[in-house]
């Protein structure tokens, strides 16, 4: 029998095995998450919309698809800035609060012991996505420095060797 074959077969059998154990490990997790829910949904300084987005993250502990949508978006997320544009001043107020950010945390747990193939994948597309965002920071920053410096050294080199290319 092939590697292949041996490995699918063992991948068939342990994985349900394998995702028991980690959602076994992890209930501590989803039980403190499951209080914090009940403490943020009663608490009068959270707003309905909050609390309906609270709610949402309750439905996903133990769906697989999470992690799956998540390894798609969240590249896609940190390479085009969707965030940052998106957050009202009333939603980062509520990020910023240390049982929100807890809650953010004790989800995250939850969702990637629901699903360890989708875990890895997110971990690897997101690793991918952060290191090209890196990346292509780190090249900006060095274009705009050698840019600046031979705007400083001779403001007319880089002009007239740009002219020479362009014509």
């Amino acid at each position: 029998m092939s590697a292949i074959v041996m490995a699918a077969i063992v991948a068939t059998f342990c994985y349900p095995l394998i995702s028991s154990l980690i959602l076994k490990m992890t209930e501590r997790t989803r039980d403190e998450f499951a209080d914090l829910v009940r403490k943020l949904l009663v608490d009068p300084s959270v707003s309905e919309d909050r609390k309906v987005f609270i709610s949402s993250m309750v439905d996903d502990v133990f769906d697989w698809r999470f992690m799956a949508m998540a390894s798609v978006v969240f590249p896609l997320v940190v390479l085009t800035h969707r965030v940052e544009r998106d957050l009202t001043g009333e939603d980062r107020a509520f990020f910023e609060r240390e049982d929100a950010k807890r809650l953010i945390v004790l989800h995250m747990k939850s969702v990637m012991a629901a699903s360890p193939i989708f875990t890895i994948v997110f971990l690897i597309t997101s690793t991918l996505a952060l290191l090209l965002k890196v990346f292509s920071l780190g090249m900006s920053i060095r274009i705009l420095a050698w840019a600046d410096t031979v705007k400083n050294v001779s403001p007319a080199a880089g002009r007239h060797h740009f002219m020479r290319l362009a014509s």
